[in-house]
């Protein structure tokens, strides 16, 4: 019933719209030509209008849609970022071209260009650390050799400047060998190294000898040598194993170091003067050698060790080489000091000669030997004497004690009387600033043995 209702409804629906239809095709019969050609003209004016706006709506669409993706083209946003970082660099907004070349590199990770701008932000900003480590990053990541040049170009400078600026040291050796080990700016960096360590033998030959760093520096480029071999190194190990001077004191501790260094140095280039400083060294290291022993014994204070010390072929051997003027490269005369803590070298006329500082020349604390070298006889034989200073209770000289050993011929109590004979003295002076108070002791250990304070 319901459904019948519902089409009865409908087909009451088209009859209607169809006579609305009937009745405006017959008013459109009705009207004249002229109007009936005018309205479809501007029928079909909204037609083409509404086609081309659709052609307008897709064309604008559609390069919209192709503008974006040239926009986001990877190599016109690194472009635009590479732009953008030097415009910032012009400025001197360093912190913005290097956020600039960043993302640049974020883009593309291979970019030398981006590498070596923004290295140059670094060197303007002055931070050569950065801008070195930026260019060898870009060297391992693209291996571009532009980029690795420009790293030991930087490096050069670097040492150039310390060399102008006075502030030369191993770092500035090194830097230079950084860039020789790249196989890079071979010629100037042979050239820069040669000039920095003439530059540094020349402040140690000049100054107080700092030979922990001369040390150094000679073992770095031996070294430096050896592992690379590269032709110009041999020359400038040789010279820079050579030092020129008038006197220095080395302290003992670094006789063997200075010994390989000229050792090495000559075995690349032999050199008359650092054959004699070698051989200089050699007997300053064998008179420290003769006495190491009796200095222990000394300083334990076992005086009588000197006894049989002062009669060894040794002792008796350098006593007569001063008295006869024929001892080789040790100086001295009369009275010759024997010391640990340096040795004092000295270079004339092609010659090395050393010698070891007096009690009052002193630095450190440990005691002085004393070799006499002088000619004197009793009843016609050699006296053989030497004398011991303990180590220093404090800086001032005074007081201060000497220990005199002897080996003379003097007249001696004997069960027969008096006798000359040979025998043991020994001697005790304390020196103190009103004077010196001296204890003897003669026939020292013998039976008969005497003293005496005076």
């Amino acid at each position: 019933m319901k459904n019948a209702e519902m089409g009865a409804k409908h087909k009451k629906k088209r009859k209607k719209n169809d006579s609305m239809k009937d009745n405006a095709a017959r008013r459109k019969k009705e009207l004249p030509l002229a109007e009936r050609r005018r309205r479809r003209r501007r029928a079909r004016k909204r037609v083409v209008f509404l086609e081309r706006l659709l052609v307008a709506c897709v064309i604008a669409a559609f390069l919209g849609g192709a503008g974006f993706l040239v926009w986001n083209i990877p190599s016109l946003k690194l472009t635009r970022q590479l732009d953008a970082g030097k415009e910032y660099t012009k400025k001197e907004a360093y912190d913005a071209a290097i956020k600039a070349y960043e993302n640049a590199l974020e883009i593309d990770s291979a970019s030398v260009e981006a590498y070596r701008c923004m290295a140059g932000a670094y060197l303007g900003m002055e931070d050569a650390n950065h801008a070195k480590q930026i260019l060898l990053d870009g060297w391992q990541n693209t291996q571009d050799e532009g980029l690795l040049k420009y790293y030991c170009t930087v490096l050069l400078n670097e040492a150039v400047a310390e060399i102008n600026d006075d502030r030369i040291s191993l770092e500035t050796v090194k830097k230079i060998e950084a860039v020789l080990e790249q196989n890079m700016l071979e010629e100037e960096a042979m050239e820069v190294l040669g000039t920095a360590c003439g530059r540094l033998k020349e402040q140690i030959e000049s100054e107080s000898l700092d030979f922990a760093s001369f040390q150094e520096i000679a073992n770095n480029l031996s070294d430096f040598y050896a592992s690379t071999g590269l032709e110009g190194m041999a020359e400038i190990v040789s010279g820079f194993g050579w030092l020129s001077f008038e006197e220095i004191k080395l302290p003992m501790e670094y006789v063997d170091a200075y010994l390989s260094i000229l050792e090495n140095a000559n075995s690349l280039e032999e050199m008359p003067e650092r054959s004699d400083m070698i051989a200089c060294l050699y007997k300053a290291k064998e008179i420290q050698a003769q006495f190491a022993d009796i200095f222990a014994q000394m300083d334990e204070g076992n005086y009588e060790a000197a006894k049989d010390f002062i009669v060894t072929d040794g002792y008796l051997q350098l006593r007569d080489a001063f008295i006869g003027g024929t001892m080789e490269y040790w100086e001295g005369s009369t009275y010759i000091p024997v010391s640990r803590e340096y040795v004092i070298l000295k270079q004339k006329d092609g010659k090395s000669s050393f010698s070891f500082p007096a009690y009052d020349e002193i630095e450190g604390r440990t005691g002085v030997m004393t070799v006499w070298g002088n000619e004197m006889t009793d009843n016609g034989v050699q006296r053989s004497s030497i004398t011991y200073e303990p180590a220093r209770e404090g800086e001032s000289y005074y007081p201060h004690t000497e220990y005199v050993i002897s080996y003379m011929c003097s007249n001696v109590q004997r069960a027969n009387g008096y006798v000359s004979d040979m025998n043991y003295h020994f001697e005790t002076r304390v020196h103190t600033e009103e004077g010196t108070s001296t204890t003897m002791i003669g026939d020292w250990g013998g039976p008969y043995q005497w003293q005496k304070t005076y």
